[in-house]
């Protein structure tokens, strides 16, 4: 770039200096970016669009957008200063090193499609991920949280709240994201063995997670509500009661969620806490973690020990042997 000027980190303003004209403006079959991002999935489309977009104003001082940005100009005196950035900005390493990846994946196709030069692609995509741990995010739910919350469902006798209910038991039940929940049709879940098949779950797998017990009777009642029509597993409920069997949107079960929680005066929870629950109250009881990888749709055994809550209550049993002389 014949302008390309290096800020230091610490104003934490803009990388690089890129004028107006010097935009992106190659068609989309063209465009690094939005060829990456038109091989990976649905749902890992939307996070590494975010994740590419914070690149890109980064970079750019916030002038520019993860399609605008003439990423094949960018070396490596640019991408080496984009993880400190970021870093003093507040962001988890987690966060950091997803964003590293996504420029790596985009550096590459920029150079796959000429316009980078092999050294200034090697050098600009020399990078390295950080390291750090940070406290797990979000919070477990307790036993008498999660009863609360189906009572609260049950409670509204209508069959919005046996659809809620049933939602919500089947979440924690299985441990399933809300992407995945969405996409379930009636045709998943054989109520004689209680396996529900999880289809194109994230990395484009499928497997199987078992609904027992109380989240197999909730779901059975919400069944009953809902008829055989074939076609989505959990479905919008008009006021006036009447199910349609559409298929819902993933923030949907984020707003049924965040409802029933303020109806429960509960404190402020995900749906991925429900997940984070089910996987860490399977660990508490002992199960095997490999066998709580399955279940999850985790890649690695290291992705699900994150959840393990046993090394914290040990930490917390220990600590009680002191005693504090006050």
């Amino acid at each position: 770039m014949a302008d390309e000027q290096v800020i230091p980190v610490a104003q934490s303003v803009e990388i690089v200096s890129v004028n107006q004209e010097e935009t992106n403006s190659l068609p989309l079959d063209q465009n690094p970016a939005a060829v990456y991002l038109a091989t990976l999935r649905p749902v890992g489309r939307r996070g590494m669009l975010r994740a590419l977009t914070l690149i890109a104003e980064v970079v750019s001082g916030g002038k520019q957008t993860a399609l605008t940005l003439p990423w094949h100009k960018l070396r490596y005196q640019h991408t080496a200063a984009i993880a400190p950035v970021l870093v003093e900005r507040g962001y988890r390493p987690a966060t950091v090193n997803q964003a590293l990846s996504g420029l790596r994946s985009v550096l590459y196709h920029a150079w796959k499609l000429g316009l980078m030069e092999s050294e200034d692609y090697q050098r600009a995509r020399d990078v390295k991920n950080r390291r750090g741990e940070t406290l797990p995010r979000g919070r477990a739910l307790d036993k008498d949280e999660l009863k609360a919350l189906i009572k609260t469902c049950q409670a509204e006798k209508t069959p919005g709240g046996l659809r809620d209910a049933a939602l919500i038991g089947l979440m924690y039940g299985t441990g399933l994201r809300r992407s995945e929940v969405v996409k379930l049709e009636l045709k998943d879940y054989n109520p004689a063995t209680g396996a529900l098949t999880i289809r194109g779950a994230k990395g484009g797998k499928d497997r199987l997670v078992y609904v027992k017990g109380g989240a197999a009777k909730s779901l059975a009642v919400w069944l009953g509500q809902r008829g055989d029509t074939a076609g989505a597993l959990f479905c919008p409920v008009h006021k006036s009661g009447k199910v349609r069997v559409v298929v819902m949107t993933d923030q949907s079960v984020m707003k049924i969620l965040k409802k029933r929680g303020l109806q429960t005066d509960l404190e402020s929870f995900s749906p991925h806490d429900l997940r984070r629950t089910f996987i860490s109250d399977l660990l508490d009881a002992g199960a095997d973690i490999a066998t709580v990888q399955k279940l999850a749709g985790h890649a690695s055994v290291t992705t699900t020990a994150r959840y393990d809550r046993r090394g914290e209550a040990a930490k917390s049993k220990a600590t009680d042997l002191l005693e504090i002389p006050y």
